[in-house]
């Protein structure tokens, strides 16, 4: 009976293990790299999604679809069939900037971070697990990405509507300031450009960022 249960042990084990190695030696020190930096990103932006509609639970009330912060969530972090997407990124950049439009009446936070995490989610070709066969980032989408975050953060600290900011970050409460936000968004640009910058070292090139005029006034497409 021992030696049975011992041969049904390594028929079921040794089959997974020579899974996880050849999952191993199919992925390089880059791909490895790539997922942590694709999955912080993803990380960065829900936690912006929930601090957003706790200081700003407004939003929430004016949501249509959904009436919860997790279904929010779960919305926007779904996976996308590449077939259908807009291969031009403006469609990301159209979700963004209804979220600002000052005549909207819906859910701004929920358009503002599906078009953000649809640019990120773009800058890694959609994916969130890289092998040595797939096809390589562009790092310029990468860095374009940090400086759309830039662009993201000043229209967030000056779009206002009847000399009132439209979503509140940064506060002030018993005489401190608080600068989570700041830090939030800090870290997930430092995460894009870190991330472009290891990409076009490895491949040898070199990526522009936009001088600081252009990030206050555009988002860049990011395109697939």
């Amino acid at each position: 009976m021992k030696k049975l249960i011992i041969i049904v042990f390594i028929l079921i084990v040794l089959p997974s293990c020579k899974n996880n190695v050849l999952t191993n030696i199919a992925k390089s020190d880059i791909d490895i790299i790539t997922e942590i930096h694709a999955n912080n990103a993803k990380e960065y932006i829900e936690d912006l999604i929930i601090k957003l509609y706790k200081i700003n639970p407004v939003y929430l009330n004016k949501n249509q679809n959904f009436d919860t912060v997790s279904a929010v969530i779960i919305n926007i972090f779904q996976e996308v069939d590449i077939k259908t997407i807009d291969k031009t990124g403006k469609e990301n950049i159209d979700l963004i900037l209804k979220g600002f439009d000052k005549n909207f009446n819906g859910d701004r936070i929920y358009f503002i971070c599906k078009g953000l995490y649809g640019m990120i989610n773009a800058s890694y070709n959609f994916k969130r697990k890289f092998y040595l066969t797939d096809q390589k980032l562009d790092p310029q989408k990468l860095m374009n990405t940090a400086i759309n975050v830039e662009t993201l953060v000043w229209r967030l600290s000056n779009t206002k509507k009847n000399g009132k900011l439209l979503i509140t970050t940064n506060n002030i409460k018993e005489n401190k300031i608080n600068l989570s936000f700041e830090r939030l968004f800090g870290k997930l640009i430092h995460n894009q450009e870190n991330m472009a910058r290891i990409i076009s070292s490895q491949q040898g090139r070199i990526v522009q960022k936009a001088a600081k005029g252009i990030v206050s006034t555009i988002f860049l497409p990011i395109g697939f």
